[in-house]
Parts: C-alpha cells; sequence; structure tokens
C-alpha cells in the first residue's frame, strides 16, 4: 500500500526551468489541475529569459505531476532540473 502524506509528512519537490514566454502556460496548466501541486517562481530567475519554478505536491500524487510534467514537455520546453522527495517542515 503507497504511502501518503498524511502518514510520512513527505512531498515529491521538482525544479521546472521554462521559456518565460511558455511560463503562463505551466501556471494555467497547474491552476487548472487543482489540488495536484503548489508552485512559486524562484526569484532569481525573475530577471532572466527563463522561468524556474519550484513544484510541490503530497507524495502520493508523485506520479500524477510527473505525467503531467511529461505531457507539458510535449507541448512546450520545459526542463526539469531537480526531482527529490523532501520532507514538509
Amino acid at each position: 500500500m503507497p504511502q501518503t502524506y498524511q502518514q510520512t509528512k513527505l512531498l515529491y519537490f521538482t525544479l521546472l526551468r521554462v521559456p518565460k514566454d511558455d511560463a503562463f502556460f505551466v501556471y494555467f496548466t497547474f491552476e487548472s489541475n487543482e489540488g495536484l501541486c503548489y508552485y512559486s517562481t524562484a526569484d532569481e530567475s525573475l530577471k532572466g529569459a527563463y522561468r524556474d519554478i519550484e513544484v510541490r505536491s503530497p507524495i502520493e500524487a508523485r506520479e500524477n505531476l510527473k505525467a503531467l510534467i511529461e505531457r507539458l514537455q510535449t507541448e512546450i520546453r520545459l526542463d526539469v532540473l531537480i526531482e527529490e522527495t523532501i520532507s514538509d517542515s
């Protein structure tokens, strides 16, 4: 039986890099999949031609989020810079 966030307090974390002009599409897609994840834009990327997006989801949603990211990669350039499991603090 898969473990849940409530049992482990673990999150799936990924850092995505997308061209600035495509960031809105990623934000819209995450918003339309309400409850799947939450995200924020790394401040350091706000002045560049790209956006680094920090994404977190409950550990049990990891595979769904990864599938969504893979689907986005068929539509836009999207690089996965980091993927890891982290403790929610």
